[in-house]
């Protein structure tokens, strides 16, 4: 019994690290969105999104062929998303080969954020952090 124990109790261990870590570290296959559809997926602003630019900023993106890494703060939502948090150190921020969300709705809006349209900012600063710059700059 204690051969077995000592054997059950690192394999949990590393069962419990694998999954908290995430079983792969290869790059996504496809660009995913985020799961904001699962409670807004009916509303018109929801589809209005679909048909935007901001839905498909990251595989635009990915189709070019010269992908820095600072063109993912205006292209992956990953990367936005993890520019507003304060516990994310700038060099863990996520780079080109493991990003997945194109601009959705967590890079401009938060429930309850106080502000017009739940943004996360004053829509004027947060619109021209991107729209007011040219690729490359």
């Amino acid at each position: 019994m204690t051969k077995r124990k000592n054997f059950i109790i690192p394999f949990i261990l590393f069962i419990i690290i694998f999954v908290c870590l995430g079983a792969t570290t290869d790059k996504p296959n496809k660009v995913e969105q985020e799961k904001c559809a699962q409670c807004h997926g009916d509303s018109r602003e929801y589809k209005e999104w679909q048909k935007s630019g901001h839905a498909k900023s990251l595989e635009n993106l990915m189709e070019a062929s010269d992908v820095a890494k600072s063109c993912l703060k205006c292209h992956s939502a990953d990367h936005s998303t993890a520019l507003v948090n304060s516990w994310v150190s700038p060099d863990k921020l996520p780079d080109v080969d493991f990003v997945t969300n194109s601009i959705s709705c967590s890079a401009c809006h938060r429930h309850h954020s106080g502000f017009e349209h739940n943004l996360i900012m004053p829509a004027k600063e947060l619109c021209l952090a991107c729209h007011a710059q040219f690729c490359g700059t």
